[in-house]
C-alpha cells in the first residue's frame, strides 16, 4: 500500500486493482481532492470518537463528537456557499521531450466568492505518467472581484507517450481549512511527449542515389530548384517560361531550356518492436497477482516476471530514442526519410525535406508500442512496395537472431545499402560479428553506452 500516495489529488484514478469499484474511486477522490491535510488529520480522531461513542455512554465522548460534528457541518455548508467563482485560461505547448518539465501559464479572473479568500490553481485529473510541479499547485494572491492573476506551474513528463490533459481547477480552503471547494476549468488538449535523445554528430550510411518519382514534389519548395540539363528545340506543349530567348534569337527558331529532377537520398528507418511478454500464471489468486503487478509497475520494478523482461522493455525505450536520434540527424542533413515500425499497429511515414517533418516522425515514435510477436512479415510487405526508391536502410534491432538475419539479407538482395544497430544489454542470440563482413560493423549499444551519450554511429 506504499504506492497509494502516488495517486495524489492531481492524478486521474484508473479502474485497476483496489480502484475497480466506482465507490472506492469516489471515496479516494474525496479523501485526496476534498480534504486538506489538516482535514485528514482531523477526520481520523472524529471517526475514532464516533466509533467509541457508539459503544459507550460517556458524556465526554458525546461532547467531543458534538463539537466535531458541528465543525464538519459548518465546513460542508461553507463548501457550497463560498466555493470559488473564477474563470481560468491555460496556455502551454503541445509537445515536449521526455524527462523535461512543460511550463504552463495560467490566468485566473475573480468573478465572485468571498473577498480575500486564499486560492490555489493546480492540474485536474492528470494522467498517472505526468506529474504536477509543484504537486500541491500554485497559491494565488488575494483577488478582488474582477481582478486577474497570472501563475505558472509545470508538468513533468518522465516517459514518452501521447496523453490527454483534462484541464485545471482553482481551489479554496476558506474558511476552516478542512475542506477544499473547487471550480474546474475543462480544457482538454493532447500532450505529445517525444522520446529523449541526444543529437548525433556523425552517422555512417552506405551511400547510393536513386531518382525519386516526383523529384522535389516530396521536398519543400523553399530553396529547391530543378537541375539544368541543356537546350533543345521547342515542342508543342512546352512551357513558354522555359524559352531561352538568346538562343532563340541566335538560331532563329524557338529553343527551350530542359531541366531534370534532382536526385535525393531516401533513407528508411526500421524500428524493431518485438519485446517478450511478461509471464504471470493465471489461476487461483490471479486478482492478487494482478494487483501486485500493478503496484510493481508504479514502483517500476518487476514482480512475477524476470529481470530479463524488464531489461528488454528498457532496451525498447532506448531503441526508440536511437531511432529518434537517427531521424534527427537525417533531418539536419535534408534526407528524404521513411519511418517503419510494426507493433499492435503498423506505422509508415514518408517525409520530405521541410522544417516540420521531424515533428511528424517524433509523433510516431512517441506513440509506438512494443509487440510480443515478431512483426517482420508485415514490415516486409510494406517495405518491399517502397524499396525501389530507397537508397539506404537503417535497422534498429533489439536482438540478432535468425528472423532478423533473414530479413536483413532479403533487403540486401534488393540492392539497398544497409546499416544495422542493435540496442541490447544481454548477449545477442546470434553473434552479430559473424555478419560484419557482409553488413559492415554492427554496433551493439548497451545501457552504459547509451547513458554516456551517442555522438557517432
Amino acid at each position: 500500500m506504499s504506492s497509494l500516495p502516488s495517486y495524489s489529488g492531481t492524478k486521474e484514478i484508473y479502474p485497476e486493482s483496489i480502484f475497480r469499484s466506482f465507490a472506492v474511486r469516489w471515496l479516494w477522490r474525496v479523501y485526496t481532492q476534498r480534504l486538506t491535510r489538516a482535514g485528514r488529520w482531523f477526520l481520523w480522531p472524529t471517526l475514532i470518537f464516533t466509533s467509541y461513542g457508539s459503544l459507550t455512554l460517556s458524556m465526554f465522548v458525546y461532547v467531543f463528537f458534538a463539537y466535531a460534528f458541528g465543525l464538519w457541518a459548518g465546513a460542508l455548508i461553507c463548501l457550497w456557499l463560498w466555493r470559488p467563482r473564477v474563470s481560468c485560461q491555460a496556455h502551454c505547448a503541445e509537445r515536449i521531450c521526455a524527462g523535461e518539465t512543460l511550463p504552463v501559464d495560467i490566468e485566473v479572473a475573480q468573478q465572485g466568492g468571498p473577498a480575500g479568500a486564499s486560492l490555489s490553481v493546480l492540474p485536474h485529473r492528470l494522467p498517472r505518467e505526468v506529474d504536477a510541479v509543484p504537486e500541491d499547485g500554485v497559491v494565488l494572491p488575494p483577488l478582488a472581484r474582477g481582478a486577474k492573476a497570472r501563475a505558472q506551474l509545470g508538468l513533468h513528463c518522465p516517459r514518452r507517450g501521447v496523453y490527454r490533459l483534462r484541464g485545471f481547477r482553482v481551489e479554496s480552503t476558506y474558511p476552516f481549512g478542512l475542506l477544499r471547494a473547487h471550480q474546474v476549468a475543462e480544457q482538454e488538449r493532447p500532450l505529445v511527449v517525444y522520446p529523449r535523445f541526444a543529437p548525433l554528430a556523425r552517422l555512417t550510411l552506405p551511400t547510393g542515389r536513386r531518382l525519386q518519382p516526383g523529384g522535389v514534389a516530396l521536398a519543400s519548395n523553399i530553396g529547391d530548384s530543378l537541375e539544368y540539363a541543356g537546350n533543345r528545340e521547342y515542342r508543342e506543349g512546352d512551357n513558354v517560361r522555359d524559352i531561352d530567348w538568346r538562343a532563340t534569337a541566335r538560331l532563329n527558331m524557338p529553343i527551350v531550356r530542359e531541366y531534370r529532377e534532382e536526385y535525393f537520398m531516401r533513407v528508411a528507418v526500421i524500428l524493431d518492436t518485438c519485446v517478450a511478454p511478461l509471464s504471470l500464471r493465471e489461476g487461483a489468486g490471479a486478482g492478487a497477482r494482478r494487483a501486485l503487478r500493478y503496484w510493481a509497475a508504479q514502483l517500476r520494478r518487476p514482480i512475477g516476471g524476470t529481470d530479463e523482461h524488464h531489461t528488454d522493455a528498457e532496451s525498447f525505450e532506448r531503441a526508440v530514442s536511437v531511432a529518434a536520434a537517427v531521424s534527427d540527424y537525417m533531418a539536419r542533413q535534408e534526407y528524404l526519410v521513411d519511418i517503419f515500425a510494426a507493433g499492435p499497429r503498423l506505422y509508415h511515414l514518408t517525409a520530405g525535406r521541410s522544417l516540420a517533418y521531424l515533428d511528424q516522425i517524433l509523433d510516431i515514435l512517441a506513440c509506438v508500442e512494443a509487440s510480443p510477436n515478431e512483426s517482420f512479415a508485415a514490415l516486409e510487405l510494406e517495405l518491399m512496395e517502397n524499396l525501389a526508391g530507397i537508397c539506404s536502410v537503417v535497422c534498429v534491432f533489439l536482438d540478432w537472431n535468425t528472423e532478423r538475419q533473414e530479413f536483413v539479407h532479403k533487403l540486401r538482395a534488393h540492392g539497398a545499402g544497409l546499416k544495422v544497430i542493435i540496442v541490447r544489454d544481454s548477449p545477442c542470440t546470434l553473434d552479430p560479428a559473424a555478419d560484419s563482413g557482409l553488413l559492415g560493423a554492427i554496433p551493439v549499444i548497451g545501457k552504459a553506452a547509451f547513458e554516456a551519450g551517442l555522438e557517432a554511429l
